[in-house]
């Protein structure tokens, strides 16, 4: 809600999202017409998909980043905190999904439900499908989305992805209008 305490973190995250989608649009907007209209035979939608896609996991990680500032009562600890986060979340997960895939032997499902739990992993296997390939390149995990979820699959990534966004920062909201004034 505007105006109180809890407010505050959701209000960040607006005041900041049209700056990340500035930055996001540049940064895509600098390779994306050589690639749709050069003969790299790209799909105009499929890009735009991507760039969309890339916003997005761009707000999650604001938000990860909101819920771990006012859980932490130091930058520098926030931003310690945040680095290994991420670290975590873009080298280890993948390592950890194959290292236990191996060690546990984890059924294909539990493989793939692991992998939604992961905002990378997500925008990783949503971009895949929305360039038309098949997600059979991520192996049996690929193949067990596509028979298990066809169609919905894109919805499936676009719910957790928009979980990322909005769970840590209702999460975020909460520990911060529990504080009391500074």
């Amino acid at each position: 809600r505007p105006g109180t305490r809890a407010g505050v973190p959701a209000g960040r995250l607006v005041a900041l999202a049209g700056p990340r989608a500035g930055s996001v649009g540049f940064g895509c907007g600098m390779g994306g017409p050589a690639a749709v209209l050069g003969g790299g035979g790209g799909d105009p939608r499929a890009y735009g998909v991507l760039v969309t896609l890339a916003f997005v996991l761009s707000l999650a990680m604001l938000s990860v980043g909101f819920l771990i500032s006012v859980l932490t009562r130091r930058a520098s600890v926030a931003t310690g905190v945040a680095l290994f986060v991420w670290l975590g979340l873009a080298f280890l997960s993948d390592l950890g999904l194959m290292g236990g895939t191996v060690a546990f032997r984890l059924h294909v499902s539990d493989l793939f439900a692991l992998a939604v739990l992961n905002p990378l992993q997500v925008f990783k296997m949503a971009v895949l499908g929305s360039v038309h390939a098949t997600l059979d390149v991520l192996g049996p995990a690929g193949t067990y989305a596509i028979q298990a979820f066809g169609p919905r699959l894109p919805w499936l990534f676009a719910g957790a992805l928009a979980a990322w966004v909005l769970v840590p920062l209702g999460t975020a909201g909460i520990v911060f209008g529990k504080r009391g004034s500074p």
